[in-house]
């Protein structure tokens, strides 16, 4: 009897080691299934965010210096291409202006593979280069047949940063040239380019005989952005040529504008020389700046110190005391719209780039207001802010009732523009 008790005794205790044994190897099984599937789990998800925080950064080294601090490698390279250009005259403009030399033209322009479409209208030639991130704006540069080679040596530089550093304009280029006037281009655009235009710039005169002077002009934001532009190009020669500035009007057109007018004076100019050499390549790098930061710039701010040091030097050459009042009126309104416009700049800094849509929403704001600046006349759009002509009106022996009505419109004008701040 004892030793059945002993042998069942010991069986018992042999299955049940047997079954705590099978028990404790599932659990360890169980265990190690769940710890992988949660180092799974979260090195998965540590991936994610590394993945997500390194997007994050580059969108924000993108992004940073308002877009432009990232490409500023990219526009020292196009400015170096640039000084090396041989801006071949000659080979552009053809007395003869044939359907031959169009074909020609365009067919050099369609070898470029940055080139999205290239249009022959009339006596034009329009080339698209289609933009990255706003394909739907379009910066628009027109010149005439002295400017030609400008642009084909622009666009071959620019093809170049496509093909070694697969980049592309932010907002669509729209390259117009024209074998008569540059007055021209404005008929051969459509309708839906002129509503989505970011700004038009214009070279304006025989840019190939220039002497020295050069004139910048346009409307108040596109401006200051030129000049802001301009300032990037490295060395001293930049602003030889601006030193001298002289008022040039602006165009008869209601979108926002910057206007390069070289004064025609070829007795003064041999295109062969040393010095005309370095007047070309300055003159081409101060456009491809402009072109290239009104394209790239996330948001398009307006810097009133240019505007405010104009306008002020203008009415403080207007002595006469019959128009005191009509000054210190317009003086007082400039000073409400210049601290609205800052308070948006202040609002805009603090604003995230990475907010699309916010940001489409300031650009379109400051286009309506530059537009607003501009206070194109409803009957044949010529600006009614003008300082060129108030600046030439004001120094003519011209009627006092017609200098006071000019200056109570540049009033009117100002006021549309700070409601429109002020709607915001």
């Amino acid at each position: 009897m004892q030793r059945v008790l002993s042998f069942q005794m010991t069986r018992n205790i042999g299955e049940s080691s047997e079954y705590v044994t099978k028990r404790l190897c599932f659990s360890f099984l169980f265990s190690v299934g769940f710890l992988c599937l949660l180092c799974g789990f979260l090195l998965g998800r540590f991936a994610v965010e590394r993945s997500l925080e390194a997007q994050a950064q580059k969108i924000r080294s993108e992004l940073a210096g308002n877009g432009l601090r990232s490409t500023e490698y990219l526009q020292q390279v196009m400015l170096q291409e640039l000084e090396r250009a041989p801006f071949d005259y000659d080979r552009m403009t053809n007395k003869q202006k044939s359907n031959e030399d169009m074909q020609r033209i365009s067919g050099l322009f369609s070898n470029l593979s940055l080139i999205h479409k290239v249009y022959n209208h009339a006596s034009c030639i329009r080339v698209t280069i289609r933009g990255s991130q706003e394909p739907d704006r379009y910066i628009i540069l027109s010149v005439n047949e002295d400017g030609i080679a400008l642009v084909l040596e622009l666009a071959q530089v620019l093809d170049k940063l496509w093909l070694g550093h697969n980049w592309r304009p932010r907002r669509s280029l729209i390259l117009c040239m024209s074998f008569t006037s540059s007055y021209i281009c404005p008929q051969a655009l459509p309708t839906f380019m002129w509503r989505k235009a970011v700004a038009y710039v214009m070279v304006h005169g025989r840019f190939m005989r220039a002497n020295s002077h050069a004139a910048l002009s346009g409307s108040d934001i596109m401006r200051s952005i030129a000049i802001e532009a301009i300032r990037t190009i490295p060395g001293g020669n930049n602003w030889t040529y601006l030193e001298h500035e002289v008022f040039s009007p602006r165009l008869s057109l209601d979108i926002p504008q910057v206007i390069f007018s070289f004064n025609d004076n070829s007795s003064m100019h041999n295109h062969h020389n040393q010095n005309s050499r370095l007047h070309d390549v300055t003159l081409v790098q101060m456009i491809s700046q402009t072109i290239w930061r009104l394209s790239e710039c996330i948001v398009i701010q307006w810097e009133t110190k240019y505007f405010n040091k104009t306008v002020n030097e203008i009415l403080e050459s207007i002595d006469s005391s019959k128009f005191q009042d009509a000054k210190e009126k317009l003086k007082k309104t400039l000073r409400i719209l210049l601290t609205a416009v800052e308070e948006l700049n202040a609002e805009i800094d603090a604003t995230d780039n990475t907010q699309i849509l916010r940001i489409r929403i300031w650009n379109d704001l400051l286009l309506d207001l530059d537009k607003a600046l501009l206070c194109p006349d409803q009957t044949d759009s010529h600006s009614r802010t003008d300082l060129a002509t108030f600046h030439k009106m004001s120094h003519e022996t011209i009627s006092e009732s017609i200098i006071l009505a000019y200056l109570d419109q540049m009033t009117k004008c100002y006021e549309d523009a700070i409601e429109i701040l002020q709607e915001r």
